[in-house]
């Protein structure tokens, strides 16, 4: 069995690094930069609230540790008929998608920008739910809870 060292092995390595190289030269102008480019996407379904993360920061007056954000249709808020006319009432535009983001740490309903829903039992909770209209990127509504309604954390795998 040959070691890594040998002579057909350099050679198959430099015939792979030449092959590379010649196809980075020719693909260069059409699609290198592509591979470079700064990305403006979480990923996931969810990127359209990109921009509702500085909103929903200040929201929770940078307190607490962000724990995610997911992207919603308004329609399936309809369920929760109080939350769904509180929303609405509070959106300038019919509700669409809606970007819920969660924040982490020890929030009261006066700690968070347009308090919405009842306290918490001791009058303060554990997490602050954000909801931002999208397209148009508008503080609706914060939320202060004891947990999490849904899980936000996006997992990768292999990351």
């Amino acid at each position: 069995m040959r070691g890594s060292g040998s002579v057909t092995g350099r050679r198959r390595r430099s015939r792979r690094a030449a092959v590379c190289a010649v196809a980075v030269v020719v693909w260069a102008p059409f699609g290198l930069g592509a591979c470079t480019s700064a990305r403006d996407t979480l990923g996931t379904n969810s990127s359209p609230c990109f921009r509702a993360l500085p909103v929903a920061e200040d929201a929770v007056h940078d307190h607490g540790t962000f724990a995610g954000v997911r992207l919603v249709a308004a329609t399936a808020l309809k369920q929760f008929n109080h939350l769904y006319a509180d929303l609405e009432g509070r959106s300038a535009t019919p509700l669409r998608n809606l970007c819920i983001a969660s924040y982490h740490g020890t929030f009261s309903l006066d700690d968070v920008g347009r308090p919405a829903g009842n306290a918490p039992a001791g009058g303060v909770g554990r997490i602050a739910i954000v909801v931002v209209s999208t397209p148009q990127n508008v503080l609706l509504a914060t939320f202060v809870l004891q947990k999490e309604p849904v899980r936000f954390r996006h997992y990768m795998l292999g990351g």
